[in-house]
């Protein structure tokens, strides 16, 4: 772990460059391998635009690095790497967190054992917007989790633990909606009254609030599709909507943006929206 400890430090220290910001993830895996970095490279190119490219960087260290640890760049300027830990995340963490994905849905979906992860990283050029950056390092960890033997995505700044074939069949698509089901987790409760609270886990990862989406009865069976619309409307805005701004599922929809203390942390505040 000493020389893993030491390249991690130094792909992960603090940017000379405020503009810079670093994406974390940790693919797990069944078997403890180091992908292929031509592999990943190649498959990075089935989820994302003709314009982005990745490459092996020039310099892999010695052996002793390059057998745990593969570095990678981008043609926009980012850098990334993929370092192997022979061991499963500690106390749980990731199980704890499948439960706010939305594939656990799926045939009530539960993580497999996993044997060892692989960390994930990559660090963001200064002129990439925070969705594009976001969809890059999506690209990134679908190409690493295809090219290994994963059982799950445990994306902690999600909130969420995603099933690998979810997460490779939903980064497949370009779009910000469908990526939005991967970069937020779910936590999905009930208001005193019996209506459906849904709350979002990793909109700070866009340096936006979360939202959350009360639904009544008649809105129950459409709340999920309606919150990740409603997340990715505000994403591409690039900007929290302001208090009393309405949103709305129609043109003539005019829903209320309120602000109130996040069911899961007082002292940050999430944007509520109620459905009828």
């Amino acid at each position: 772990m000493g020389i893993l400890n030491r390249v991690i430090g130094q792909f992960t220290r603090p940017a000379k460059k405020a503009t810079r910001s670093t994406n974390l993830a940790f693919v797990l895996l069944s078997e403890a391998r180091l992908p292929d970095g031509q592999q990943v490279a190649h498959a990075f190119r089935d989820f994302t635009g003709p314009e982005e490219g990745l490459q092996i960087a020039a310099d892999q260290g010695d052996k002793a690095v390059r057998d745990q640890v593969i570095s990678l760049t981008f043609n926009t300027g980012d850098t990334a790497f993929v370092a192997l830990v022979p061991a499963a995340v500690p106390n749980g963490e990731a199980d704890q967190r499948a439960r706010f994905s939305l594939s656990s849905f799926r045939n009530d979906w539960k993580l497999p054992p996993h044997c060892a992860h692989l960390i994930v990283t990559l660090q963001g050029a200064a002129e990439s917007s925070p969705v594009a950056r976001l969809s890059r390092f999506t690209s990134l960890i679908a190409a690493v989790t295809r090219s290994s033997p994963a059982v799950g995505v445990y994306w902690g700044n999600a909130g969420a633990t995603h099933d690998s074939e979810f997460f490779v069949s939903v980064a497949s698509d370009l779009g910000v909606v469908p990526r939005m089901m991967l970069w937020s987790g779910v936590s999905i409760a009930r208001e005193d009254d019996g209506r459906l609270s849904l709350l979002s886990l990793g909109m700070e990862q866009l340096n936006l609030p979360d939202l959350l989406l009360v639904a009544g009865e008649a809105s129950a069976s459409v709340a999920l599709e309606t919150m990740f619309d409603l997340l990715a409307y505000v994403a591409r805005r690039e900007e929290a909507l302001p208090e009393g701004h309405t949103v709305g599922r129609t043109a003539e929809e005019r829903l209320p943006v309120h602000y109130v203390p996040s069911p899961a942390d007082p002292a940050k505040k999430v944007w509520r929206v109620e459905l009828p």
